[in-house]
């Protein structure tokens, strides 16, 4: 399935994968309504970080590696940035990129957001994951 645009690729096979990563990544975390254990909320958004984080590494790794369609250079950038962060922030080994309020608020897991909303319209693909 396409979006449609002259920069768009199928949101099929290989960017299928890719595509719900990257949109994942884009959204921001949602704030917790003050109910329930705080420290299971913060478990569940941290692993969630942490998964995000590999699912984005693996989907990305199989997309470049088996080309479905041949992505202009401008798209392979932008999906480059995202790994560039991500890889960056991992690298950093540090504990606190990973909690939930590190993910809401840290400029790190900010600009990884920017830069995932940048890959997703530079290929024209769908913002949220309910569109397709």
């Amino acid at each position: 399935m396409t979006q449609g645009g002259r920069n768009a690729l199928p949101v099929d096979g290989r960017s299928a994968r890719l595509w719900r990563v990257v949109v994942s990544l884009a959204t921001p975390p949602e704030n917790s309504s003050g109910e329930g254990d705080p420290a299971g909320e913060s478990a569940t958004i941290s692993t969630h970080a942490e998964n995000l984080a590999v699912e984005f590494d693996e989907a990305y790794t199989e997309f470049v590696e088996g080309f479905d369609h041949l992505p202009r250079e401008s798209q392979l950038l932008a999906l480059q940035a995202v790994d560039t962060k991500l890889a960056a922030m991992a690298r950093a080994k540090d504990a606190a990129l990973w909690t939930v309020q590190a993910c809401r608020e840290d400029p790190s897991w900010r600009e990884v957001r920017v830069l995932a909303e940048a890959a997703i319209v530079e290929f024209d693909w769908p913002k949220t994951l309910d569109r397709v």
